[in-house]
């Protein structure tokens, strides 16, 4: 098979960025050369790339006028970047992954594309189309969506929409969640706010986990994904409360974390979706507020509409109606099996293997 240079583009959050790892380390795998243009943002979630990383300058768009020339500065700057690299690149296939670092590669792409230098792909991570992937949606060869129905994504772009799941990790392996059926046993509680939504998260649920470790029948054990700016104040809190607990900044391997807990709360992120499905926990989503066009919202409502997790609101998160669901959670195997049996009714796709497929054939 002839070795060809693969570009993939990405930034921002790691709900972005970690497919674009696990497809191109998948890449490599294969054979081919892969290079991936990321911003500043997102270099923190690239440790395990096995291709080329290229870091190039991005920026949002800030509200006052000295900032926005700030960002116009770095974005043009990004602009140039862009025209460096993928020259002495020249990829034979390239795919995005949204997040408004992508915007400036992607002008130079749909030029190399207009030019028949290079075969352009998207993927879609959430259920609702982002603006950069809704952009440049026209100029694209294909679209890889993770959402069977993904909102934004016009009709006349079906027909090159291939619905694939989120790339994962080569070296994952999928298995069926052993359910624990002992009434007695500390319930082990993750909660998981992903890269941009832990810190209010943290603040909101802990006061309800410790008034239901207080009056469950079952006692819980509660592990966080934890800023340092919050480490000391919760180790004190869980503490004072004497409720077993692990505080982390990071988890290395998330998915060996879910099969090991009973619950996750957390945010609705794609990947955070995607690792419920294939773990198959109970969980309790409390989609990001602020998430661009509500995402977090729609990305959970899929899977509450197939009854397979709980949504929750943050703004509904004191009243009591919630802490009772939260608590019939814990103390209901019942409720939990349910949950499980629904997951595990739903169909874990290989992305990597289906992208490979359909970008090379």
């Amino acid at each position: 098979m002839k070795k060809h240079n693969i570009v993939l583009v990405s930034g921002g959050t790691g709900g972005h960025v970690i497919p674009a790892v696990n497809f191109g380390n998948s890449i490599v795998e294969n054979g081919h050369n892969c290079y991936l243009l990321i911003d500043n943002r997102g270099k923190k979630y690239v440790s395990n790339f096995r291709g080329e990383i290229i870091v190039i300058c991005s920026s949002h768009l800030n509200k006052n006028f000295f900032g926005k020339l700030k960002s116009l500065f770095f974005l043009l700057f990004g602009l140039f970047q862009a025209i460096f690299y993928l020259i002495k690149i020249r990829p034979f296939k390239s795919i995005t992954f949204g997040s408004y670092a992508s915007f400036m590669p992607l002008i130079i792409l749909s030029l190399f594309k207009l030019f028949g230098l290079t075969h352009l792909y998207l993927h879609e991570q959430n259920s609702v189309m982002g603006k950069v992937n809704i952009f440049f949606s026209p100029i694209v060869n294909r679209i890889f969506l993770n959402f069977k129905e993904t909102k934004k994504l016009k009709k006349i772009y079906k027909k090159k929409s291939f619905f694939v799941g989120l790339p994962k990790s080569p070296i994952y392996n999928y298995s069926l969640r052993k359910i624990n059926v002992e009434n007695n046993i500390i319930k082990r509680i993750f909660v998981f706010g992903g890269s941009q939504g832990a810190v209010n998260l943290n603040y909101k649920i802990k006061n309800l986990l410790l008034k239901i470790n207080k009056e469950c029948s079952t006692k819980i054990e509660i592990s966080m994904q934890c800023p340092s700016s919050q480490f000391n104040e919760l180790t004190e809190i869980f503490k004072k409360a004497q409720v077993k607990y692990e505080l982390k900044i990071y988890y290395d391997n998330i998915l060996d974390k879910l099969y090991q807990t009973d619950i996750l709360i957390a945010r609705a992120g794609a990947g955070t979706i995607n690792d419920v499905i294939v773990t198959q926990i109970p969980t309790i989503f409390i989609p990001l507020p602020n998430s661009s066009d509500n995402h977090q919202y729609e990305n959970a409502k899929y899977l509450n509409d197939k009854k397979a997790a709980i949504l929750f609101e943050e703004k509904d998160l004191n009243q009591e109606s919630t802490y009772f669901i939260f608590k019939e959670l814990i103390e209901n195997f019942e409720k939990r099996l349910f949950l499980i049996k629904n997951l595990q009714s739903m169909k874990v796709l290989d992305a990597n293997k289906i992208m490979m497929k359909k970008i090379f054939e």
